[in-house]
């Protein structure tokens, strides 16, 4: 029971709660009060509260109905949809459940799935949640007999893929080697892994902890972690990636814009491009034209090129320009080399002379004249000739 009512407020309160309940279309008197295991606890709160008190009253009461109702069906050995008053047709009569998802089976043929299962998981879950919040906002709060708090538990978010196939959500959720996925698990305190269809890419096995009944669902994020606060602080941030990236145009997205880059950094092919600074392009002078920057060979005037020269127009295009220096040797005295014989020319030494022209070949109807004897004697002792011997 929560109290603190201001004393002069008491008679009020009282008042207030003696009042007669009357009956209403939608359902019969309510109850004053409810017991709940050896509790019983006022349904109606009266008095001035704070906001704060209020919403501790209410976790305290829905973690008490919670536990009564799990408590109920484990000694009874009876289904917990029982002890459920949305399943009474006669209390509810236009109550509508939500359909029931395909069926899955484990390993031993025995399916894993039924409405009775999901409704213990969803009432299992709501207890571990409401009771972390209870003992950060209730002081010296102790969890009701026979709760256990779980080692880990789990999350699955689901990805519209169907609905928006154009999309690739497993890239922006890894991002560039995983880096985004890393920042999302430290921010958030839990442990995300992408499972299901599409998961892992075509050619790859699956993952080796991986069940079968993750491998054939449809893609989703599964979060794992100690606590309900960090999985539901996951759940906020792995909204918000995928809010981006379907309600973003196709080329603004930020965080697609940061991955890419990143992944430049990391790859090393970033090229970092600055604005342009009209101060400190030529120290702040205007710019010159950039025909004036072109200039004529022929006439060795800017502003044209050598083709729109008034000097060089009926001349031949092969005409070599008009050098400054005369060069000190004739081209016609110059031998002819071919580029693919060129080489490199010398650096020291007077220039290769061109080779003597052949003599001239001989008239073929005079025959050549004979070679002079040639003596053997030496050059200083060259006379006349001795005379013959005597004969004997």
């Amino acid at each position: 029971m929560v109290e603190g009512i201001p004393k002069g407020r008491k008679a009020l309160a009282k008042s207030i709660s003696s009042q007669k309940l009357t009956t209403t279309k939608w359902a019969d008197a309510p109850d004053k009060t409810k017991t709940l295991g050896n509790n019983t606890l006022s349904t109606i709160i009266s008095g001035h509260l704070t906001p704060e008190q209020i919403d501790a009253y209410q976790e305290y009461f829905r973690i008490e109905e919670i536990s009564d109702i799990l408590r109920k069906a484990h000694e009874s050995h009876e289904p917990i949809l029982s002890f459920l008053s949305s399943n009474d047709e006669t209390k509810n009569p236009t109550y509508e459940r939500e359909p029931s998802p395909p069926p899955k089976f484990d390993k031993e043929g025995k399916r894993i799935n039924t409405r009775e299962q999901r409704t213990k998981l969803q009432l299992e879950k709501e207890r571990h949640f409401l009771v972390e919040v209870a003992a950060g906002s209730i002081k010296n709060y102790v969890a009701p007999p026979g709760y256990v708090k779980p080692v880990k538990t789990f999350e699955k978010l689901y990805i519209p893929v169907k609905d928006y196939p154009e999309i690739n959500f497993v890239g922006l959720l890894l991002g560039p080697r995983g880096k985004t996925l890393k920042t999302l698990q430290e921010d958030s305190g839990a442990r995300l892994q992408i499972r299901g269809k599409g998961s892992v890419k075509s050619g790859r096995s699956a993952n080796p902890g991986e069940d079968d009944d993750q491998a054939d669902d449809d893609l989703h994020v599964l979060i794992t972690s100690d606590t309900q606060s960090k999985i539901a602080k996951a759940i906020k941030l792995t909204n918000e990636v995928l809010d981006k990236a379907i309600s973003s145009p196709i080329g603004q997205n930020d965080l697609k814009r940061d991955q890419l880059r990143e992944l430049a950094v990391l790859n090393g092919t970033l090229r970092e491009t600055k604005p342009f600074n009209p101060d400190n392009n030529s120290q702040g002078r205007p710019r010159r034209n950039d025909s004036q920057q072109i200039v004529c060979k022929i006439c060795q005037r800017p502003g044209h090129l050598s083709k729109d020269c008034k000097q060089g127009q009926g001349q031949s295009q092969t005409r070599e320009p008009i050098q400054r220096k005369r060069p000190t040797e004739s081209r016609a005295h110059q031998e002819v080399i071919p580029p693919f014989k060129r080489g490199r020319a010398p650096t020291k030494g007077p220039a290769p002379m061109a080779p003597p022209p052949p003599p001239p070949a001989a008239q073929a109807s005079a025959p050549p004249p004979p070679p002079p004897p040639i003596s053997t004697r030496p050059s200083y002792a060259r006379g006349p000739p001795p005379p013959p011997p005597p004969p004997i």
